[in-house]
C-alpha cells in the first residue's frame, strides 16, 4: 500500500512537466501569448488596408465631382478678371514715370495728348508730402501752408484758365489743374533738398530759386497750353503760374 502511494505521487510531480514540454515542443512553435500577437497584428493589418483604400476612393470620388471642377474654374476665370488695386484707384506708375521726366527734362518738343488728358493725383501728393517733409528736417512745420496755399492756387488757376478759354468745349478740369500744378513742384522739392546743406539766402540761392521758378513755370504752361489748345496765349498762362510758384520757393527759402 505504500508502494502504491509513492508511486501517485511521482505520477502528480511528473504530470506537469511532461504537460509543460508537451507544450513547448507542440511543433516546435511559439507561446500561445506569442501566437496570439502575431495574429492580432495581422489582423490589424488586414482591417486597415480596407480602411485606407475607402478613404483614397473617397478622395478620389471628391476630386472627380462635376461641381468641383466647375467650382475651381470659376475661381480661376474671377482671378484673371479681376481688376488690380492700384488701377481701381487710378495709379499708373508709367504715367508718373512719364511726367515726372518731362518735369525733370524740360524740352522744346510737343508734348504727347495722352500725357495731358490723365488726371493723376497720386504724384502731386506725394511730391507735396516730400515738400513738408524736407521743411520739417529744418525745423519748419508747413504742411498747413502748402496745402493751402496750394489749394487756393488751384481753385484760382482753374477759374482763370477757364474764363480764358475761348469754344465752350475747351476748358479745363479742376483735377487736370491739381495735376499740372503738382507735378510742376517737383523743382521746388529739390531746391527744398538743397537748403538742408547749403544756405539760399544769398546770391546762390537767389540763382537756384530763380531756376526753380523758370523751370516749373516752363513745365505747367506747355501742360496748360497743350490741353486747352491756347498756345497763342502762352504768356498768359505763364504769369499767374509764375506767381504760385515764387510763393513756393519763398516759403522753402525762408
Amino acid at each position: 500500500h505504500g508502494s502504491r502511494c509513492c508511486q501517485a505521487c511521482d505520477l502528480v510531480i511528473a504530470a506537469p512537466a511532461v504537460e509543460r514540454k508537451g507544450m513547448a515542443g507542440f511543433g516546435g512553435g511559439p507561446a500561445p501569448f506569442e501566437q496570439q500577437a502575431w495574429f492580432t497584428n495581422v489582423d490589424n493589418d488586414l482591417l486597415e488596408q480596407p480602411q485606407m483604400g475607402a478613404r483614397n476612393r473617397s478622395m478620389e470620388g471628391v476630386g472627380a465631382r462635376p461641381g468641383v471642377r466647375e467650382l475651381g474654374s470659376q475661381a480661376a476665370d474671377y482671378d484673371e478678371d479681376e481688376v488690380p488695386l492700384l488701377e481701381e484707384l487710378g495709379i499708373s506708375f508709367p504715367e508718373i514715370w512719364t511726367k515726372t521726366k518731362l518735369v525733370l527734362r524740360p524740352s522744346l518738343s510737343e508734348i504727347e495728348d495722352h500725357i495731358v488728358e490723365d488726371a493723376d493725383l497720386a504724384g502731386p501728393i506725394v511730391f507735396g508730402l516730400c515738400l513738408g517733409g524736407m521743411l520739417l528736417l529744418r525745423g519748419k512745420v508747413h504742411f498747413g501752408y502748402i496745402y493751402g496755399f496750394g489749394i487756393s492756387s488751384c481753385v484760382g488757376t482753374y477759374i482763370i484758365l477757364n474764363l480764358m478759354a475761348t469754344d465752350a468745349g475747351a476748358g479745363v478740369e479742376f483735377a487736370h489743374v491739381v495735376s499740372f500744378l503738382g507735378y510742376c513742384l517737383l523743382p521746388v522739392v529739390f531746391l527744398a533738398a538743397v537748403a538742408l546743406v547749403l544756405k539760399l539766402t544769398g546770391p546762390l540761392g537767389n540763382l537756384l530759386a530763380a531756376l526753380c521758378v523758370a523751370t516749373c513755370t516752363w513745365t505747367s504752361t506747355r501742360l496748360f497750353e497743350t490741353k486747352l489748345k491756347a498756345r497763342h496765349q502762352r504768356y498768359l498762362i505763364a504769369y499767374p503760374l509764375a506767381l504760385i510758384y515764387s510763393c513756393f520757393v519763398l516759403i522753402t527759402i525762408f
